[in-house]
């Protein structure tokens, strides 16, 4: 790929996620009606925290494509300690949201316990996608591709970056 192409859609990467860090929130309390339970708030928490994770990310990459000087391991050291806590968030919100599905008195509204599901579940792939496996795929062809001729799931960019990081 040429490296125009690639800062075309690092910059895009990073803005899609820093907006989503404050979208998806919004249009799930609206989905919950402005009315969210305890367990959805928990459950916005991880799904924020990552998306944020993956924002400083991308633009990190970014940056380190366009200055040769940048400092990029500043950026992983930052996201290797950020693993930890976006673990124990993720599980936390997921154990929680799990939990209140055996209640009926802790969703405000079935549109809340979506809420909550939704965020708790985006939080678990996210940080599968970002720690992990690359689940992403329906953006970029080559991947695609890659997904349907059953080649499995590959480590994600920033897994690769993260080991490259810990091995210094």
């Amino acid at each position: 790929m040429a490296a125009a192409e690639l800062k075309r859609r690092l910059s895009g990467y990073w803005k899609m996620e820093a907006a989503n860090v404050l979208l998806l929130p919004a249009i799930l309390l609206m989905l919950a009606r402005w009315n969210p339970s305890w367990v959805s708030l928990l459950a916005f928490i991880p799904m924020m925290f990552l998306l944020v994770i993956g924002a400083y990310y991308w633009r990190a990459k970014l940056k380190q494509l366009e200055d040769r000087s940048y400092k990029f391991s500043r950026a992983m050291r930052l996201i290797a300690w950020s693993q930890g806590p976006a673990l124990i968030l993720t599980l936390l919100a997921v154990i929680s949201v799990l939990l209140a599905w055996t209640r009926e008195d802790i969703f405000n509204t079935g549109w809340d316990q979506g809420a909550a599901t939704f965020a708790a579940v985006l939080a678990l792939l996210e940080y599968v996608n970002y720690y992990h496996r690359q689940l992403q795929h329906f953006d970029h062809g080559p991947d695609f591709k890659r997904l349907l001729a059953g080649k499995g799931l590959r480590p994600s960019q920033m897994a690769k970056d993260l080991k490259d990081y810990r091995r210094t």
